[in-house]
């Protein structure tokens, strides 16, 4: 029998080594291409979107860690291209170079990937930058520490700032995560000394969407000057509040034989009267009574194509039809009315048009249910 030296033994082990770091095709698997989203300045700066020479921005959006170059338009034409500041996942960092002029940044990556900012970051003189005064956070906290999107209660912040005249104070809603700027916005000439408040809505710059779950933080600053890095302004914002407020566990889910046909959503066996909130805010599409479902109630999620429906509750809902209901507002109580064994509420999901205008029931519900659990 032949036997290999060591060093074969080795050099073999290498090469197996290296083929499966390539993949089997031979090559290095590029990183997905970057999607460049918002653009704010945060440091040295004229506004949240108005920077100068010098000024330090931040571009937001999905597969950045791997971008090598930002790319800002120059004055003359062409772009004139810097290296990142720091990259993660979701952000790039990257000072303004001189010569750079009013446009879209652009992000690319060592694979010639790249794309462009849909938001314009105008670029001014450096005297066209407003003295900061000498602004001073003095206090800042924020309430309550677990919200909701569409909630009954807002995420809001109260601040106080010393400074020798009225100024445009800058609040950015940050993720603790990684320090991605979610959304942006200025009060103006506001008085120093004197207890402030905002609130926030819950979505991403410009409006559409709902932020992601997680840790957040208010972030406050002179609109002209760098923003603070240390705010101990801390909550917690999920989309999704889970509907059962009290003791609780799981039982028949998606699939489960019934007679003549199979179940549709997710019980959740509960003391009899146990409050049942809205999972997600929205309006009530339906409210009623049959023999299956007993009193049951069906809520179009706000900013979502889907449909929410709560059945066998022990009363009929407060609530009518058409009317506007937030996360976590009580929608009634759990009960056993209609075609039920014992006091649970039945919980189903629907994909858009909704709940028998379309749409159909999601095998997916309990998954959201224990999810939403964790963080209620």
């Amino acid at each position: 029998m032949r036997t290999l030296s060591a060093a074969a033994v080795a050099v073999a082990s290498l090469s197996v080594g290296v083929a499966g770091a390539l993949g089997q095709g031979g090559g290095v698997t590029a990183p997905s291409p970057p999607e460049a989203g918002d653009v704010v300045c945060i440091a040295t700066c004229g506004g949240v979107h108005k920077a100068t020479a010098n000024s330090k921005v931040q571009i937001s959006g999905h597969h950045l860690k791997h971008v090598s170059k930002v790319q800002f338009k120059a004055h003359g034409g062409g772009r004139i291209g810097v290296r990142p500041g720091s990259t993660s996942s979701r952000t790039v960092t990257a000072k303004v170079p001189k010569r750079a002029a009013t446009g879209r940044p652009k992000v690319s990556d060592s694979y010639d990937n790249g794309s462009t900012s849909p938001t314009k970051l105008r670029i001014v003189p450096s005297d066209q930058i407003p003295d900061s005064g000498n602004f001073k956070l003095k206090a800042v906290t924020a309430k309550p520490r677990k919200t909701y999107y569409y909630g009954t209660k807002k995420p809001k912040v109260t601040y106080m700032f010393t400074n020798s005249e009225p100024t445009d104070v800058r609040i950015d809603v940050v993720e603790r995560k990684d320090g991605t700027i979610v959304d942006s916005w200025v009060k103006h000439a506001q008085e120093p000394n004197t207890i402030h408040k905002a609130t926030w809505n819950g979505l991403k710059q410009g409006g559409k969407k709902p932020a992601f779950n997680g840790g957040y933080r208010f972030r406050i600053g002179p609109e002209s000057g760098t923003m603070d890095t240390t705010s101990k302004a801390k909550f917690a914002y999920h989309r999704f509040e889970f509907p059962v407020r009290g003791s609780h566990s799981y039982g028949d889910g998606v699939g489960a034989p019934r007679v003549g046909h199979t179940h549709q959503g997710q019980d959740v066996p509960a003391r009899c009267g146990t409050k049942l909130v809205a999972a997600r805010g929205g309006r009530v599409q339906w409210r009623a009574y049959d023999g299956g479902g007993g009193n049951y109630i069906v809520i179009d999620g706000k900013k979502t194509s889907h449909d929410y429906v709560y059945m066998h509750m022990r009363k009929p809902s407060p609530l009518h039809k058409g009317e506007r209901v937030r996360t976590g507002q009580k929608i009634g109580l759990v009960g056993d009315t209609g075609d039920a064994s014992g006091c649970h509420l039945h919980f189903e999901e629907w994909s858009g048009p909704g709940w028998y205008e379309g749409g159909r029931f999601l095998k997916a519900v309990t998954k959201h249910l224990k999810q939403w659990d964790t963080w209620s």
